[in-house]
């Protein structure tokens, strides 16, 4: 036995309670047996003596049990709470890393630095450029303020006007942002930027004269993303009762805390190695903890920060919440070819080796007439059947302990797939949104006349370099009023210049967008603007600088196909090396059945999966999971529907449900 298994015993009622009955069972055997030696001498010793290497077995099984039972309640705690500090730090990791290419971006927005060419800005400039960071929070919703710096740290437009900003900023980061060669630079701490926050967050990045970096500095932006409101956001999803999720800084600091009475910002916490269960206490309460760094996301990652989460061993190893009512299920692959279905076998030979002895046993007694022996031998074989029953009661719990974990998992796994789609999905919406009111963008499609020559030259350099920073897209592409392309962002799909758009394409819909919220997508279905394959195109309409005259629009083809299949493969369960569990698969799923993406390579988008109508039925939001036989094979199966995050898909901007499940082997 691990002494880390050892020093949670004690914890694990069910597993003292096993240990406990059967030392009892044990107890009791030695009386009978003594009360057989002293009674039926002429017959009990060679038969007691054979049935004392019976109870030896017992109590070999006994050991193994106990432990096993102990290492399967740690490691099924290990499974869960290392999920949840790893899909803590690893959401919030994948919201920052949009953010990396946003501040770049809005960093080189032509309005932003014909704002600060002017020595001293009127007051009707001041009030354009503050329309215009409110134009962009509007869609960035993540960001509270926005801020303009002059490369000495003054002032020179912000958006939130209830943040009690200096004239002059002497935050360090402003010699930072100018000095480094990074293209942006990533702060959490206390700021003359926000003062009324105990940390701010904060992306910051030089604004040049023109995109080359080294063109002279007009001033330096800064984005301040709403930290605490994303964290309290990610924390709903994914805190469980009696249960602490925080976020902790390099020192071991929380930054982030789902419950601030019991883990305050601030407060130190003893954290154990990443990747391992580990007991703490913290103020007078015994928890599990487990601690995670991120995985990082297409290579960033972020600031030193980790997941962690605290459960209280009380809660941990309650059994009063598991189900003693639910139907019995095979897990085959999980535990039957395991130590502990090994135990089970071996403790019904020992009782059926018990039985024929006892049965030898009354044979002798009845020949020897020692018939005060017969009580003993009944009373030893009625001991061997209670403690194989203690052996199947447990193990039988264990069952349910691995059912209901698998249960547990995959519906987790299955709600981590759909968000991470939704959030991910949130962010092309702004995009296209935002990207519509550059104003090269309405100021080229203006003029009068074809779009060729030097016109789609600087509308196809800015294109690129949009591109160039969000690379989640495989194209970006301008329309005019007849629904021709003319521009994209990508050299290879330059054959699209001059040509139609796709009849498929809501040409007309995102034409007549009004207004700077909205956007249409495209069914998802398979696209000449992505090689014949299945994807979404984002669309909407680019108008005139002065007038409400639209004059084109911009579409962004979704590189559909990996990210939605990485996107899959980062919520499957991984087994202890990190790779994805033999058999499991996930996939994306319209209401029809139709699959969005699979894991699977025999699996293909548009085809329609054949499952249960119930799982395609759930509402927005739901979870479930269950048993179920597909293709011949038992699995559980995960099932979430999406919910869109903030306000994509939440507002009526858009409709377009689709479930996440995830397929475990048993």
């Amino acid at each position: 036995m691990s002494i880390q298994t050892e020093q949670f015993i004690r914890y694990m009622p069910f597993v003292a309670r096993c240990e406990l009955e059967l030392r009892e069972l044990g107890l009791w055997w030695q009386r009978v047996t003594l009360v057989g030696k002293i009674n039926s001498l002429d017959v009990a010793a060679t038969l007691l003596d054979e049935m004392a290497s019976t109870k030896r077995r017992f109590e070999e099984l006994q050991q193994q049990l106990v432990v096993n039972l102990a290492q399967e309640k740690l490691n099924k705690l290990d499974l869960e709470l290392g999920a949840r500090a790893q899909v803590a730090i690893d959401i919030l990791i994948r919201n920052l890393f949009e953010r990396t290419a946003d501040v770049g971006f809005l960093a080189t927005d032509d309005d932003i630095r014909a704002f600060l060419r002017q020595p001293e800005p009127a007051s009707d400039a001041l009030a354009e450029i503050v329309e215009r960071l409110r134009e962009y929070t509007a869609k960035y919703s993540v960001y509270d303020e926005v801020i303009i710096l002059d490369p000495d740290g003054r002032v020179c437009a912000h958006l939130d006007q209830n943040n009690p900003l200096p004239p002059r900023s002497r935050d360090r980061l402003i010699g930072e942002t100018l000095a480094t060669a990074e293209p942006y630079v990533e702060t959490f701490r206390p700021s003359d930027l926000q003062p009324g926050r105990r940390a701010a967050h904060i992306f910051s990045a030089r604004i040049t004269e023109s995109d080359d970096p080294r063109s002279r500095v007009l001033g330096i932006l800064c984005l301040c993303f709403r930290f605490d409101h994303e964290m309290q956001s990610i924390f709903a999803q994914l805190v469980q009762q009696d249960e602490l999720l925080a976020i902790l800084d390099e020192k071991g600091r929380v930054i982030a805390s789902s419950n601030e009475g019991a883990l305050p910002f601030g407060c130190h916490l003893s954290v154990g190695a990443a990747g391992a269960l580990y007991p703490v206490s913290h103020e007078g309460v015994r928890y599990l903890a487990r601690t995670a760094p991120t995985n990082g996301y297409q290579g960033y990652f972020g600031l030193p920060w980790r997941g962690h989460v605290m459960q209280s061993t009380a809660s941990a190893f309650d059994e009063e919440g598991a189900s003693q009512s639910a139907p019995a299920v095979s897990v085959s692959g999980q535990l039957n070819a395991g130590e502990l279905y090994q135990i089970s076998r071996t403790a019904a030979r020992v009782t059926d080796d018990l039985t024929l002895a006892v049965l030898n046993g009354q044979i002798i007694a009845a020949k020897r007439d020692a018939k005060e022996f017969m009580p003993v031998l009944n009373e030893i074989r009625g001991i061997g059947q209670q403690t194989r029953e203690v052996f199947d009661r447990s193990i039988a719990s264990l069952h349910r302990t691995v059912r209901d974990s698998l249960l547990s998992d995959a519906q987790f796994q299955a709600f981590l797939a759909v968000d991470i789609m939704d959030r991910n999905l949130y962010e092309r919406a702004n995009d296209v949104r935002w990207w519509a009111l550059t104003s090269r963008f309405r100021e080229l499609m203006s003029e009068p006349g074809a779009v060729t020559g030097a016109r789609r030259t600087t509308l196809e350099a800015i294109l690129a370099y949009i591109n160039g920073l969000y690379t989640v897209y495989t194209n970006l592409f301008l329309f005019d009023r007849s629904g021709q392309i003319v521009a994209v962002s990508n050299p290879e799909e330059a054959g699209l210049v001059g040509t139609a758009l796709p009849e498929a394409m809501p040409l007309h819909a995102a034409l007549e967008v009004d207004h700077s919220q909205r956007y249409v997508v495209s069914a998802f279905e398979p696209s000449p603007l992505y090689g014949g394959r299945h994807t979404y195109v984002y669309m909407t309409s680019i108008r005139a600088p002065d007038s409400d005259r639209v004059v084109g629009g911009i579409g962004i083809v979704f590189d559909s196909e990996p990210q939605f299949r990485s996107m899959l493969e980062d919520a499957l369960p991984r087994d202890a090396a990190g790779a994805i569990a033999a058999g499991a698969f996930g996939l994306f799923v319209e209401r029809d059945g139709r699959i969005v993406s699979s894991t699977r390579d025999d699996l293909l988008p548009g085809e329609r999966l054949e499952v249960e109508p119930a799982l395609l039925r759930l509402a927005n939001g739901e979870r479930t999971a269950r048993m179920t036989t597909w293709q011949d094979d038992d699995y559980v199966v995960g099932a979430a529907m999406s919910h869109g995050y903030r306000e994509y898909k939440t507002t009526g901007d858009y409709d377009n449900d689709i479930v996440a499940l995830i397929f475990i082997p048993v």
